[in-house]
């Protein structure tokens, strides 16, 4: 369900912006590197205790009469017209045409974006999510006046195969929605706990248990890590990776072994899978301090965020009573 969260979001950047910029996307670390490595950088998963995933169910919606007009879809019994759905269409291919890019399945991409629209619209309904007229004004001039500065807005509604009367109701439905994301992501934490810690990777089992008698017997971690570990890019700096929380390294038996430690504690010699998994490697992880409720970075909050909607989302994909009429 993850690539329908991906369209939705895509849809409301197009819905705004025209054939403007890229929704942010979290960080991905590079392949070589055992974590996402500073605080800055996102992680994968969940800190301790999981956020709380608001559940909120559209209301039974009532199924509309036989329409007259050819329709899309029906989503919990309310239609998304053949004319929509071609007119968006329209929208879609004209912005992969200006972004150079292509999409094989831009008809499903497009319908499945709108039909996720239509059940986040449900469910902002059911949760007695308003949007005022005032609201809409207020959006729609700022848009009004940003569009002004580099041409006419009125020429790129056009463009944009919009009337101003469909716009302001894409902005409502947009306003709405986003009020959704809040009052879905609101129990998203700020704070987890976290380990700073330093690690050394190799290749040979035997170097790994000499590597380990010897900052046993008082030799530097860092200083062995620099001599020996074959990840050079925290090797340099003595196997330091940073804070990180559960869930966010690429190695999780990394990860078991160092919330198992205290601050100096050091990690018995752990084999594992590489990165790429390609072979067995060996660690040791020292711990050197713990933080029960430090502060996440954005982009690690940005990844808890969307995990939280995605869920939910894939929830209201779950339950909805969905009828497609095109391919």
């Amino acid at each position: 369900m993850k690539l329908r969260t991906i369209i939705f979001f895509l849809l409301v950047i197009l819905f705004i912006v025209g054939c403007g910029e890229e929704a942010p996307v979290p960080t991905v670390a590079p392949a070589a590197s055992l974590t996402q490595p500073t605080e800055d950088t996102a992680a994968v998963a969940a800190a301790e205790t999981p956020p709380t995933v608001a559940t909120i169910a559209p209301t039974a919606v009532p199924l509309t009469p036989t329409p007259t007009e050819p329709l899309a879809a029906l989503v919990n019994g309310e239609s998304i017209t053949l004319a929509a759905y071609e007119k968006e269409l329209a929208r879609y291919e004209q912005s992969q045409a200006s972004l150079g890019t292509s999409d094989p399945n831009y008809r499903a991409t497009v319908l499945d974006a709108l039909i996720t629209q239509q059940l986040v619209s449900q469910a902002a309904a059911a949760s007695g999510v308003e949007v005022t007229d005032a609201e809409v004004d207020e959006t729609l001039e700022s848009y009004r006046t940003l569009a002004n500065e580099n041409g006419n807005f009125d020429e790129w509604l056009a463009a944009n195969l919009w009337t101003e009367d469909e716009y302001r109701e894409v902005l409502a439905a947009e306003i709405a929605e986003a009020q959704m994301v809040d009052l879905v992501t609101g129990d998203v934490p700020r704070t987890a706990e976290q380990v700073h810690a330093r690690y050394l990777q190799v290749g040979d089992p035997a170097l790994a248990e000499q590597l380990l008698t010897q900052i046993r017997n008082g030799d530097d971690f860092a200083f062995l890590a620099q001599q020996h570990s074959l990840d050079r890019l925290t090797g340099e700096n003595g196997g330091d990776i940073g804070y990180f929380a559960q869930g966010s390294l690429l190695v999780p038996e990394l990860e078991t072994a160092a919330f198992a430690l205290q601050p100096g504690d050091v990690s018995e010699v752990i084999a594992a899978g590489s990165i790429d998994g390609s072979e067995t490697v060996y660690y040791l992880i020292q711990v050197i301090e713990r933080d029960p409720q430090r502060p996440l970075s954005p982009d690690f909050r940005y990844e808890l965020l969307q995990q939280t909607f995605q869920t939910w989302l894939d929830t209201l994909w779950q339950q909805a009573d969905i009828e497609r009429f095109v391919e």
